[in-house]
């Protein structure tokens, strides 16, 4: 399976940490959070994946240049942001029947075999991994508040920062697998978000979410409490 992993967005909120470079540049543990996702995606045998790009993307390149694995990697360079669903529609020729989609900057821990094989059962358009605030490891506020039936299938999705993150059922990590036929609905050539304007029309359609095991992990690194909250619970429970 492919993989698209969104790297365009600027670093405003980070600066003091990312010291004006792309948030993936972020390092954790002396390795970078793009480098740690791509020996992720690997790990589950994921070696052909497209980055795209936008804000400094010499340096994106020049991180990839340093990956030694056995990976086609594809850039997308683009003139002006298109989104992160915008994103994914500027190479829809490039991808397969189905494809995953990963938020670069967010750095994540799940079983992607799962998740895949999730996928294929459901016969799912698309299927978004989402973890637990109340089971997880995160960072920062849950920004987000996902409601499910018992079939897994999405009947509420919410986009929005919580201060009671805690009460938040489910929450989306930024990994989702899509099948091509859902390109359809993103125009071409604009800026068009997943969270805030294609998941809105999917609700009640072939719509699902996949919810990731106890020892999985989603820290997002937004800003300078969210990159010190990470390493704190890295430190604290020896996540690697």
């Amino acid at each position: 399976m492919k993989c698209v992993l969104l790297a365009a967005g600027t670093s405003g909120r980070i600066l003091s940490i990312s010291k004006g470079n792309p948030k993936p540049l972020i390092k954790i543990e002396k390795k970078t959070i793009l480098r740690r996702n791509v020996d992720w995606l690997f790990s589950y045998k994921i070696n052909n994946i497209f980055i795209n790009l936008f804000f400094k993307p010499e340096l994106i390149i020049n991180e990839i240049k340093k990956v030694k694995k056995k990976i086609k990697f594809i850039f997308s360079l683009e003139k002006k942001l298109l989104g992160t669903a915008g994103a994914v529609k500027n190479i829809e020729n490039k991808l397969g029947e189905n494809f995953l989609v990963i938020y670069s900057d967010n750095l994540l821990y799940f079983d992607l075999k799962k998740f895949i094989n999730f996928h294929k059962k459901k016969k799912s358009d698309l299927s978004i991994a989402l973890y637990s605030p109340s089971v997880n490891f995160f960072s920062g506020l849950a920004s987000s508040n996902i409601l499910i039936d018992r079939n897994n299938k999405i009947i509420s999705f919410k986009e929005k920062r919580n201060k009671n993150s805690k009460k938040n059922k489910y929450v989306n990590t930024g990994a989702y697998i899509i099948n091509k036929k859902i390109l359809k609905i993103i125009p071409k050539n604009n800026f068009y978000d997943f969270s805030s304007d294609l998941f809105p029309k999917l609700i009640n359609k072939n719509f699902y979410g996949y919810v990731i095991e106890k020892n999985g992990y989603c820290l997002g690194i937004d800003t300078p409490d969210t990159y010190n909250k990470s390493l704190r619970i890295i430190k604290k429970n020896k996540l690697f």
